[in-house]
């Protein structure tokens, strides 16, 4: 069927119409491209590196990113995600933020550092330290305050023991916790400053049932039988001793 020479037209002339239109948008995303890619004029001006004091220490590792971050180079083709990852292989950084801010050129690192409850002597003599999600880190921090683990034991069914026991315990025994000791998976025990004159160890057992074993740890302690009791062996919660 033939389309009428008149309809033709009227196609043509509006696809003539349209072309400017066309053209001008195509020339606006290459001139949008052009200015986010290439140009100068939303460039990296600054780095800030909030929410920790080991500046150093991130930038070094902001360096290993691919390609590399320099100053002058444009905003969107820095990797904000690469960054973020670079970052986060550091134990000791439980979450990292990067921004970038398009009117002033600065980009924005903000981090947040785990917060040890309580830290492990490694073999090289060095820190290690739990969080209390039960994970353990090293840090390029020191920590004043911390309870020390003793691990006797350093079998990773110790070590996940140990790390249950942390992440069950209230804020209230972690605030007051002296040292543990973690002589293997089914023996672990803890100091407890009660009060400047009173300092009691707790024996749990293993982990399980350590919120049962709380519980009676709770009811112990407020008799007043056992006021200057010194030791509560709660292995088996249902028997537990107290001496």
């Amino acid at each position: 069927m033939r389309i009428p020479r008149r309809k033709r037209s009227k196609r043509t002339l509006s696809r003539i119409r349209h072309f400017p239109g066309i053209v001008l948008s195509l020339l606006l995303i290459v001139l949008l491209a052009y200015v986010l890619g290439w140009s100068q004029l939303l460039s990296l001006k600054e780095i800030a590196i909030n929410g920790t004091g080991q500046v150093s220490v991130i930038t070094e590792e902001i360096s290993s990113v691919k390609p590399s971050i320099r100053i002058g180079e444009p905003l969107a083709r820095i990797d904000v995600h690469a960054i973020e990852r670079a970052i986060t292989k550091s134990t000791w950084i439980e979450n990292v933020r990067v921004g970038r801010n398009w009117l002033n050129g600065k980009l924005t690192i903000a981090v947040v550092e785990k917060k040890p409850v309580a830290s492990y002597l490694l073999p090289d003599s060095s820190m290690g330290y739990f969080d209390a999600k039960g994970e353990d880190f090293t840090s390029p921090l020191s920590y004043s305050g911390v309870p020390i683990i003793n691990l006797y034991s350093t079998s990773i069914s110790a070590k996940q023991s140990i790390a249950n026991l942390l992440t069950a315990l209230p804020g209230s025994f972690l605030e007051k916790a002296q040292s543990f000791a973690v002589k293997s998976a089914n023996d672990l025990e803890m100091t407890v400053a009660l009060s400047k004159k009173r300092t009691i160890r707790i024996i749990w057992g293993d982990s399980s049932d350590l919120s049962l074993k709380i519980q009676v740890y709770e009811k112990l302690l407020a008799m007043k039988e056992n006021s200057q009791s010194k030791i509560f062996n709660l292995s088996d919660p249902l028997s537990p001793i107290t001496k």
